[in-house]
């Protein structure tokens, strides 16, 4: 079982003090390329139960007519929660709470501008499955192999790390993520504050992944958290952000096989 939560907000940027982002498109086509790449791939998986949860947060209605109709139009099963309050904060709670009390067994918590690869889906569901057989607890998995992991100018490229070898790729392990991950439910519901801390002071006070939900991930060997994170290598998902275009990654011509 999977259910995927997805963040959407087609009016606000959250960083946009950092610039354009690298690929530069109003954010409502920006939403659209990405939401139709996790529905590509979950068709692609065929994984008969899938979820898809839509937490928005004030977006257009013509953008949550257009979820609707692709989820339809591919037969995914789709639940829309529409905000009644505003702000990224609040979003990021009902987020976080919806993959704690939906969740029902493996859970993909994910914002509005990552850009699947068509197989994505597939791969971190089995390997999430996989890899936390060989650790004997369950793993998380972060979707992009982040370019600021590998700068020397991060303190995350001066963490140790180490290579696990898969099927379909091969792996590294984290210390950090941002709101998008895959994991177990179970995640949520032990290390429930941590979720909710980040969530509602994120931004307004000085609090951060760092301080909150990066203290759950290791690397299944040391003992720094307690749940192995891993990444792939090569990426499964770009993150389209500010200042983080991917160097070893064709993403215009994944953008531009995604159709609308």
């Amino acid at each position: 079982m999977l259910d995927i939560v997805l963040r959407t907000c087609d009016n606000s940027a959250v960083h946009n003090e950092r610039g354009s982002r690298f690929i530069d498109v109003d954010k409502t086509t920006l939403i659209k390329k990405c939401f139709m790449s996790i529905a590509l791939s979950i068709q692609n998986f065929k994984l008969q139960d899938v979820k898809l949860w839509i937490i928005d947060d004030h977006s257009k209605k013509s953008l949550l007519e257009y979820f609707s109709t692709v989820c339809k139009n591919k037969d995914i099963e789709l639940e829309i929660v529409s905000m009644n309050e505003k702000g990224f904060n609040n979003s990021a709670f009902k987020q976080f709470e919806y993959c704690k009390e939906k969740g029902r067994e493996w859970v993909y918590s994910v914002e509005d501008d990552y850009l699947h690869f068509p197989q994505s889906i597939k791969i971190m569901y089995e390997a999430a499955n996989n890899f936390s057989n060989k650790f004997g607890r369950v793993i998380a998995i972060r979707p992009d192999d982040d370019v600021f992991t590998y700068s020397p100018n991060t303190k995350y490229s001066q963490m140790p790390c180490r290579i696990l070898l898969g099927t379909e790729r091969h792996w590294r392990t984290l210390n950090n993520t941002h709101h998008t991950f895959f994991t177990h439910v179970d995640v949520f519901k032990n290390y429930w504050e941590l979720f909710a801390s980040l969530a509602k002071y994120y931004k307004v006070t000085t609090v951060n992944e760092d301080g909150t939900i990066n203290t759950i991930w290791s690397d299944g060997v040391s003992k720094d958290g307690p749940v192995p994170l891993l990444s792939p290598i090569p990426t499964l998902a770009l993150h389209i952000s500010q200042n983080n275009e991917p160097p070893f990654t064709d993403y215009k011509k994944l953008w531009d096989e995604i159709e609308l």
